[in-house]
């Protein structure tokens, strides 16, 4: 049924317990993980930026991001690898809603946590994961 199980992690205490959620599944169903972090340097900052930043601030912007990435997947790693689940890991670059959609166009089961790191509620779910709900042609798990 769930052979292939996207989990969209962010580093947040939501998606590393969405992390969890998604692992058992994949255990339980005999199937496949694939862990994505979305980078997104916009989130740093306050509503639209409609100023040119230096290229060296921007740089390390991206670069402290691509960190948080490589750290949430450490997290994502491990876990998978204490429930031995196969476990394919994506970094990429972009608006994580849109990414997650279509990296989860080809799997079974899309597994999010409901609030990520901007920690700014929208009622019962964030931004992006309700973007996720909507549009998503897959199952999507919201994990709390």
């Amino acid at each position: 049924m769930f052979q292939k199980i996207l989990i969209a992690t962010d580093g947040s205490e939501n998606s590393k317990r969405a992390a969890k959620a998604g692992i058992e599944i994949a255990k339980n169903f005999g199937g496949k993980v694939t862990a994505l972090f979305v980078a997104d340097p916009r989130r740093y900052f306050m509503g639209e930026v409609s100023y040119n930043i230096a290229d060296e601030v921007m740089e390390g912007i991206k670069n402290e991001v691509m960190r948080e990435g490589e750290a949430a997947m450490r997290q994502v790693e491990e876990d998978a690898k204490i429930a031995a689940v196969s476990l394919e890991k994506k970094i990429v670059e972009g608006h994580p809603a849109e990414e997650i959609i279509k990296m989860g166009s080809d799997m079974d089961l899309i597994v999010v946590g409901r609030i990520g790191l901007t920690g700014m509620p929208k009622f019962l779910v964030g931004s992006a994961a309700d973007k996720i709900i909507r549009n998503s042609k897959v199952p999507v798990l919201i994990i709390s």
